[in-house]
């Protein structure tokens, strides 16, 4: 009889530790920025709720069942709040003009889980690939947005163009290839 009332007590809460861990770790990260004066004031702060609104939508994906759609939904909120706490904290030099491939980027690895949730490898591929692009032009566009590539924009894709074909083909045998094992493997 005991067994089964701590077996329903671990039930009730069957991920303590999990939560605890995450919040003490949000505290500690506030205290540290404050500590190294990172933390110009807790005006800064504003972006805390979104991401343990989009942390907590992700424990409810991922350990309640939630509708798997949901989980992009949990990357945006805490992917892009931990964005904005860096933007008004670390990053305060650094304007939205030159960090505006974050979004992108926040976009492309938010797609990555949803798409590892998925049961069917055919929609897996379908997502991932996608998202590898979007998290690809992202970095592209940083190198530029951040002055680290030389070559203006144009001048890059005036250059460079043919490769954008040559990804698109290759991507396309990739893909040709993978869809013929998965109808082979239905069959």
């Amino acid at each position: 009889m005991k067994i089964d009332k701590k077996n329903k007590k671990n039930q009730k809460f069957p991920n303590k530790y999990l939560i605890l861990g995450v919040f003490i770790f949000i505290i500690g990260s506030i205290f540290l920025l404050w500590r190294l004066e990172f933390l110009p004031s807790f005006n800064a702060l504003w972006p805390l709720p979104l991401i343990i609104v989009g942390l907590f939508i992700l424990y409810m994906v991922f350990f309640h069942n939630y509708r798997e759609i949901y989980i992009i939904l949990g990357m945006v909120l805490s992917l892009g709040g931990l964005f904005f706490l860096l933007v008004n904290t670390v990053l305060t030099e650094k304007g939205l003009g030159k960090i505006w491939p974050a979004f992108m980027l926040i976009t492309g690895v938010s797609l990555l889980p949803y798409a590892f949730r998925k049961k069917k490898e055919r929609y897996k591929i379908a997502i991932i690939i996608p998202s590898i692009s979007i998290i690809i032009l992202s970095c592209i566009f940083f190198l530029f947005s951040l002055d680290i590539m030389k070559l203006t924009f144009h001048d890059f894709v005036s250059l460079w163009w043919p490769v954008l074909i040559m990804i698109l083909g290759i991507s396309l045998v990739i893909l040709y290839f993978f869809n013929k094992q998965l109808r082979n493997k239905d069959r």
